[in-house]
């Protein structure tokens, strides 16, 4: 069923995936293997989503957070097994940050208990040159360049699951970068993907604890 047509629940996950697609033109996105049938968002081409019908999270207090995956292919020049724990490590932290503040964060699926799964799918580094550029006199270049600066991407899915099922209630698939000029991500490689991680778990704390509330 297209995720227009199911319950309020899937507002909050659409608003928080949606974050992801902050600027750019996003590559092919493809469902993760193992995840329901993705349709493209009806709100931005940037975001695959999965809603069941009748969806609805407002009842959960208590979330599991399952160790977030990464997988991406092998790139020159960086140590991916290292880049790979170090994104990891990074979202388990801002999703345990954010939602620990108005959710029990548990260890074990339960009937009352959301559980949420996250991958990392795709990313792309800053690379050595475009750090270069941002640092003055070279920065203003990218100012006045018609293209601007790339400073990198991630592609980030996730699953929701209710209680204990094999079969997630919701799931997304979506791409964000940090186009531009963005000092705060001009200095090492992987921040513009980190950024990105950011501001989708302030938003899905802060969407789930609004649909809480308002139960």
């Amino acid at each position: 069923m297209p995720v227009c047509n199911a319950h309020r629940g899937t507002t909050t996950l659409t608003l928080a995936v949606l974050l992801l697609a902050l600027a750019g033109c996003a590559p092919k996105l493809a469902t993760p293997e193992g995840y329901p049938a993705l349709y493209v968002s009806p709100d931005n081409d940037n975001v695959l989503v999965f809603a069941k019908p009748g969806l609805d999270f407002s009842p959960y207090r208590r979330v599991m957070l399952e160790p977030t995956e990464v997988h991406f292919p092998d790139a020159d020049g960086i140590d991916i097994e290292a880049v790979q724990k170090e994104l990891a490590t990074y979202v388990d932290g801002k999703l345990n940050e954010h939602l620990s503040k108005s959710f029990e964060i548990v260890g074990k699926p339960a009937p009352d208990v959301l559980r949420i799964r996250f991958r990392i799918v795709g990313a792309e580094a800053t690379s050595k040159a475009q750090l270069v550029m941002m640092v003055p006199p070279f920065s203003m270049v990218n100012m006045v360049s018609p293209k601007g600066a790339f400073t990198g991407s991630v592609i980030l899915a996730g699953e929701f699951f209710e209680g204990d099922p094999k079969e997630a209630s919701a799931a997304f698939v979506a791409y964000g970068s940090r186009p531009g000029y963005d000092a705060t991500v001009a200095f090492r490689r992987w921040d513009a993907a980190k950024k990105v991680i950011d501001k989708v778990a302030e938003r899905l704390a802060h969407d789930l604890e609004t649909l809480r509330s308002a139960d």
